[in-house]
């Protein structure tokens, strides 16, 4: 016994099923092979006939059961699955009527959102535009300090205190600025809480598109994927005008 036959269990109180057939039919068939490395006169062809046509009937009963057991499966699947994606569907580009009422929900919440974010997108530019000011200032009026203390050592009489003060003053205003800018920038993307769920937020979503089929397929070169959907869509062209696109050809060969 094979080791592939010996693999299928058997109840020898009831007939074989399509796969324990299939098994026993196949077993001919290697026997076959094994004593006919190759297929050389007519009578060796008569002779290997009925094993194919053995072996084809074996397969087409294994597909038979198998669709006798799974149909109902299936039909059920189906029937469920059309009940739930009518209101649901996780393919985006089936939605279903739960689906585009929650898709009209998120499109002005996010047109909102988006609003909002250019708002404060804005104020944090003016907020680091002040606070660039800020610092000039403060610089200006250290460099003055600087300056007024310099000169009281040249015996110069200045009022070094004031320019002390000014400049204290300057830096606390840059360091306020600062802060305002800083948390204007924390604050720049919206996020909307509230609800149940996690918190609402903005996402940058690509999205590729296609300018040159030429250029995109030379700059990617050759690969399993372009030349399947390129020869999938050579067949349909072929449809329809009867003769296959330019850079496509067909070739064919004997087969059994």
């Amino acid at each position: 016994m094979s080791n592939a036959t010996a693999q299928i269990p058997r109840n020898h109180n009831s007939p074989p099923s399509p796969i324990e057939f299939a098994q026993s039919v196949m077993d001919d068939v290697n026997a076959f092979l094994s004593e006919h490395p190759t297929i050389q006169t007519e009578d060796e062809a008569r002779a290997a006939k009925p094993y194919l046509d053995r072996a084809k009937a074996a397969l087409e009963d294994i597909e038979r059961e198998r669709d006798r057991l799974v149909r109902p499966l299936n039909e059920q699947v189906s029937n469920i699955n059309s009940k739930y994606k009518a209101y649901h569907n996780i393919d985006a580009k089936k939605p279903g009527l739960f689906d585009k009422i929650l898709i009209e929900l998120k499109a002005r919440l996010a047109a909102h959102m988006i609003r909002e974010e250019e708002k404060r997108r804005k104020e944090a530019e003016e907020a680091q535009r002040a606070k660039e000011e800020a610092e000039r200032i403060a610089r200006e009026a250290e460099a003055r300090e600087a300056e007024a203390l310099e000169n009281a050592k040249l015996g110069e009489v200045v009022d070094v205190a004031a320019a002390t003060k000014a400049a204290d003053e300057a830096f606390n205003e840059y360091q306020r600025q600062s802060r305002f800018a800083e948390r204007a920038e924390a604050e720049s993307k919206v996020r909307v809480g509230g609800g149940f769920g996690r918190t609402a937020t903005l996402r940058n979503a690509e999205t590729l598109h296609l300018e040159s089929y030429n250029r995109a397929i030379k700059a990617i070169g050759p690969h399993d994927g372009i030349r399947d959907a390129i020869l999938s869509a050579a067949r349909e062209y072929r449809k329809v005008h009867g003769h296959l696109p330019d850079g496509v050809t067909a070739t064919t060969e004997r087969k059994l």
